[in-house]
């Protein structure tokens, strides 16, 4: 995915729209959960502005209290077969927990990835351009229309 090829600007655009989800459902009580601090700043540096709990958090007493205000845990493990075997360990923790698990935001970023990449952390090379793009969308929604007098 490097250069500034078809693909790329398609992921690109994927990846735009994704962490815009992202935000969306975290504002409805989702937390996202990743495996470490790296793949935390990568969401973050992406434009993700939700709570986001890595694996030693989530073993922690404030992780577990924050767990009692979650409807929905996003599992964003890396996509190789560890990261697999985590999101499937993952999903029985929360669903144990009363927590609903989705892994669909994980096979929706695996199958726009085209297996190119697979750390989470690696994200954070196209944040300068997806932040980019929410931060433009971001001040023209809030900018509202614009009257013609």
């Amino acid at each position: 995915m490097a250069g500034p090829g078809k693909r790329y600007q398609e992921f690109i655009e994927f990846l735009t729209v994704f962490i815009c989800e992202l935000n969306a459902i975290a504002q409805d009580g989702a937390v996202v959960v990743v495996e470490g601090k790296r793949d935390r700043d990568a969401l973050a540096a992406l434009g993700y502005t939700g709570p986001i709990l890595t694996k030693a958090a989530l073993h922690s007493k404030k992780g577990m209290t924050a767990l009692r205000r979650v409807k929905l845990a996003v599992i964003l493990t890396d996509l190789d077969e560890e990261g697999r075997r985590l999101a499937a360990r993952y999903a029985d923790f929360f669903t144990l927990r009363g927590v609903k698990p989705s892994l669909t935001q994980r096979r929706r970023l695996l199958r726009a990835s085209h297996g190119t990449f697979l750390h989470m952390e690696n994200l954070v090379r196209f944040a300068p351009a997806v932040s980019e793009i929410i931060a433009l969308t971001s001040k023209t929604e809030l900018s509202g229309p614009r009257l013609n007098t």
